[in-house]
């Protein structure tokens, strides 16, 4: 396992997760905002959305926010961060079907497509 791979199963450094991506990039919640205002442009008003490393919740939360009729595939390798992702998510979480995947998934889904 590496580091980074530690960093996410590490307890503490999950519960803390969530603090980090705004304090240590300028304007983060203003970018998150304007992916969703993005996406709008193009999305149906019932769209689902697939968000690649979910962990954490925070882009979950902000585009559950923006419209209240999309819901959401959040995807992680990490389980903690994905648990985490639904409690940032708190009562927006029914809206989102959060789920783990492992290296052989996405080995999988790179070679055989349709299998995933």
């Amino acid at each position: 396992m590496t580091d980074v791979q530690d960093m996410f199963s590490d307890p503490q450094a999950v519960a803390r997760y969530t603090e980090g991506p705004p304090r240590f990039v300028p304007g983060y919640n203003a970018m998150l905002s304007m992916a969703a205002i993005l996406l709008a442009e193009r999305a149906r008003e019932d769209a689902r959305i697939l968000v690649l490393g979910a962990g954490g919740g925070l882009e979950l939360k902000t585009f559950a926010q923006a419209q209240p009729r999309w819901s959401f595939d959040g995807v992680d390798p990490s389980a903690a961060m994905l648990a985490l992702a639904g409690q940032t998510l708190g009562p927006l979480a029914s809206r989102a079907f959060i789920r783990a995947t492992s290296t052989m998934l996405r080995r999988n889904c790179l070679t055989a497509p349709a299998a995933c």
